[in-house]
């Protein structure tokens, strides 16, 4: 049982509930036999997506299939591809094929340059968000992917950070299947180092090259972590992901009761109307506190690296979490959203995340965004409200302009509200 202010949950009735709405309507094969096309956008890959060598077509370029059916032939010699540990939704832009170095090991990176200009706290500034370096060295036995090496490594100056500019661990883990053998109709994949917690949103994309964020900042205070996790499909369509991470964002596990489990069952859907996938949470653990107040009157922003700096006494707070999650791709349209409830200690907070992309062509689209989190301390709160264009000049370079308005509440402090400007620019290779 987790009890909050005016909260409270008992944890299989939730698991259950759960389980019965992605297990709910037709199978994914009977909605769709064939799956439609991706709809293209401008989201960077995550480095579990770059982790074999690509096949001919790329499976950057179209949607996960049903389970059982093959997206394409391969060529001969190729190596099978290792399969995601969970239903992603379609890559919404072709990612650079990775650079091949001595054979199998895979070089991949991205640069992020940024200028913001603020009506009032973070002013005039242009600086380098991130030079990114990923490694990825595929585990191949008799032409086949079992697993993968993945190393990120990230030079980075973020201005709205308390972390210093410097070289620091993005992702750095090994990801292996276990074998269930060829009749079984689950998959398991075992997660060691650091990773993206599977939290809400952060199981399904990876937000950490882009202007638009959800909420994992103001509510975890964490992105990648330091644990194990167990990832795969029950009846080949219910994705689960099961993961025990340390809590502490750090190079280190550590085990003096600071540990967060963390357990999501999601579902993906190919329908006429679109690709849908849909996701329930549950989070429990000690995590860093992101509360605002005087000393930190803006809502916490993480660097690309996730790296975190806590400096307000303990520093951590027990949390409670449950969160359910969408993603819509539809034609020319993308949605995604979350709505995250819980506690820090008995303290209740609650909040919402919407962001939706809207293409006018191959190349240019609109995106907007809205969020609210409130904090446990009386009625201190964080919002955002956003609208942006993205052109993406071609598969290796990007450009994203967002204009947004920030209203921060901070605990004993009158609301103070800023608009901010952005303008990115990334290249991949």
């Amino acid at each position: 049982m987790i009890n909050s202010r005016g909260f409270s949950f008992p944890l299989r009735r939730v698991l259950g509930c759960c389980a019965l709405m992605a297990l709910l309507g037709p199978s994914a094969r009977a909605a769709s036999p064939i799956p439609p096309k991706a709809s293209p956008a401008a989201i960077p890959p995550t480095a579990a997506q770059v982790a074999v060598p690509p096949i001919a077509p790329s499976a950057e370029t179209t949607p996960t299939p049903p389970p059982g059916e093959e997206s394409a032939e391969l060529k001969p010699g190729a190596v099978i591809p290792l399969e995601p540990a969970t239903d992603q939704p379609p890559a919404e832009t072709p990612s650079p094929t990775p650079l091949p170095i001595g054979g199998r090991l895979l070089l991949s990176g991205a640069l992020d340059l940024r200028y913001r200009t603020s009506t009032r706290g973070r002013t005039h500034s242009a600086w380098v968000n991130g030079a990114e370096v990923d490694l990825t060295y595929p585990l191949v036995s008799h032409g086949r992917s079992l697993g993968a090496v993945v190393v990120q490594g990230m030079a980075e100056n973020p201005p709205d950070s308390a972390v210093k500019s410097g070289v620091n661990l993005g992702e750095a883990y090994v990801i292996y299947q276990i074998p269930l053998g060829a009749s079984s109709d689950a998959t398991a994949y075992v997660k060691a180092g650091r990773f993206q917690i599977p939290f809400s949103l952060l199981a399904t994309y990876d937000p950490h090259l882009l202007l638009i964020q959800p909420l994992y900042s103001q509510s975890l205070g964490i992105r990648n972590d330091v644990g194990i996790q167990v990832s795969g499909r029950f009846y080949g369509i219910l994705n689960y992901d099961l993961s025990l991470t340390s809590g502490s964002s750090s190079t280190s596990f550590d085990t003096r009761g600071k540990n967060v489990v963390t357990f999501r069952l999601g579902r993906t859907f190919y329908t006429r109307n679109g690709t849908v996938n849909v996701g329930g949470t549950m989070l429990t653990g000690r995590l860093p506190i992101t509360d605002i107040d005087q000393d930190h009157p803006f809502a916490l922003e993480l660097p690309p690296s996730g790296r975190i700096v806590t400096d307000r006494g303990a520093g951590y707070v027990t949390k409670s979490r449950i969160a359910g999650d969408a993603t819509l791709m539809y034609r020319n349209v993308t949605a995604r959203g979350e709505i995250i409830s819980g506690a820090d200690n008995d303290k209740r907070v609650l909040g919402y995340f919407l962001e939706g992309t809207y293409k006018f062509s191959a190349r240019t689209a609109v995106a907007a965004e809205r969020s609210l989190w409130t904090y446990p301390e009386g009625s201190s709160s964080a919002t955002r409200t956003g609208i942006g264009l993205n052109y993406t000049a071609g598969t290796h370079l990007t450009f994203r302009t967002l204009y947004e308005v920030l209203t921060d509440t901070p605990r004993d402090r009158a609301e103070t509200q800023r608009q901010q400007l952005t303008f990115q620019a990334l290249l991949r290779f």
